[in-house]
């Protein structure tokens, strides 16, 4: 895996299977997408380092939410639905369940869009949002 997601994880609350997983998720995207990814953003209690990594129960493990964003000409709607495969197949390779995995995909339309009327949501990603691929999109056009 590049240097640069190696360097972007080390600062979030995963253990060493979520970060291969996370890892997979990111490169599958990468080849799935191709310059159609304009970013991949990792949110949430794992980004912000509030999450325990080494919690094994299921009613208190904290999910691994992720935000990728795409072109504004690719339908974001279709795209999550080849996403569901590639984070199955990236959480059995490594061994966990894949439930805990969490991609959002959106377009950069609508990342404009939410970023216009500030959405409550938005803001807490862009505040505590790591980025896995791509960059931060702060002058994403919505075209």
């Amino acid at each position: 895996m590049a240097a640069d997601l190696s360097e972007a994880l080390a600062s979030a609350a995963l253990n060493d299977t979520e970060r291969r997983v996370v890892e997979r998720i990111v490169s599958a995207l990468q080849e799935l997408l191709g310059g159609d990814l304009l970013a991949i953003w990792l949110y949430g209690s794992r980004a912000r380092g509030e999450a325990d990594p080494t919690e094994t129960d299921i009613d208190r493990r904290s999910d691994v939410d992720m935000l990728a964003i795409v072109d504004a000409t690719r339908n974001a709607a279709n795209v999550s639905w080849d996403v569901l495969p590639l984070v199955e197949e990236a959480a059995d390779a490594e061994g966990d369940s894949p439930v805990y995995f969490s991609v959002q995909v959106r377009d950069a339309a609508w990342l404009a869009d939410r970023r216009e009327i500030r959405s409550f949501f938005v803001q807490e990603v862009d505040r505590d949002k790591i980025v896995l691929a791509g960059d931060e999109l702060e002058e994403v056009k919505g075209e």
